[in-house]
């Protein structure tokens, strides 16, 4: 990592709880290997203090940027001046850049970097039928990736009914060419289970659904972002199916954020 001294540019990663988080270690390497003076740290912030948290963050001169991890994705979009296509259809945002002018600009790279583990594991999402569940910030971003990558159907379900239905809806609208349903499928009949709840963050070693065993033909993901596999992933290895855990998630975005952070926007 490069030593850090009073010109180090400071970026942010917002969560509650946040010592689970992996990203300060993905992206402090791939700032260190560009020779940039930026470090990418931890910040927790308690839910009931965020909106105090976030003025006091965009306020100090030397953060550049803030990345938003469960479960401020939908309540950071409120910090944005500017609010770009990802982020815009979602109605939510994983990372704000500072401008030049102090002004921020949200954007949303959850769904892309989904869709590259999927790639990085052999996988594809391109003529797929995915079960995804969670409709909440990274869901939705996810949602909206999938059918963006050429998924034939997208089955989505979430404890909130209303919102699922609303996902579903806006993705059907934006993407005809994919059946969308906002109920749950038999699992022999999809190819690609998503775990977007925080089922699992905890260790607490719950499933996000009911079940003892799972296809061996599934590739199965958890965004969950733990150094060890939740419940999901070890039923899922257990079956013999692909498992593919969260870690992998940010890894495949974070080229694009920080692309998104270094103002480079024709490599995202």
């Amino acid at each position: 990592m490069t030593a850090i001294d009073g010109a180090t540019r400071i970026y942010a990663i917002v969560g509650d709880p946040i010592a689970h988080a992996r990203s300060p270690l993905v992206y402090n390497r791939r700032i260190a290997k560009a020779g940039r003076n930026a470090v990418l740290v931890p910040w927790h912030v308690p839910a009931a203090n965020f909106d105090v948290a976030m003025r006091g963050l965009q306020q100090a001169a030397n953060v550049d940027g803030i990345i938003f991890t469960f479960p401020f994705k939908q309540q950071a979009l409120t910090l944005a001046d500017h609010v770009g296509m990802r982020a815009r259809q979602v109605g939510a945002t994983n990372v704000l850049r500072r401008e030049a002018d102090g002004r921020w600009t949200a954007d949303m790279f959850d769904g892309v970097g989904l869709v590259r583990a999927v790639a990085a594991a052999g996988k594809t999402v391109r003529g797929q039928c995915v079960w995804l569940i969670g409709a909440g910030g990274a869901g939705s971003a996810i949602a909206f990736a999938l059918a963006d990558a050429g998924a034939v159907a997208l089955h989505i379900t979430d404890l909130n009914v209303a919102r699922t239905r609303g996902v579903a809806a806006a993705i059907a609208a934006a993407y005809p060419a994919c059946t969308v349903a906002a109920n749950a499928p038999a699992l022999n009949d999809v190819s690609i289970l998503i775990n977007a709840t925080p089922v699992g963050l905890e260790g607490e070693g719950k499933l996000p659904i009911a079940v003892t065993s799972l296809p061996r033909h599934l590739t199965v993901v958890d965004i969950v972002p733990r150094s060890d596999p939740t419940r999901l992933l070890t039923l899922a290895r257990a079956s013999g199916c692909t498992a593919i855990a969260g870690g992998a998630m940010v890894e495949g975005q974070a080229d694009a954020v920080l692309d998104f952070l270094w103002h480079q926007p024709g490599k995202t």
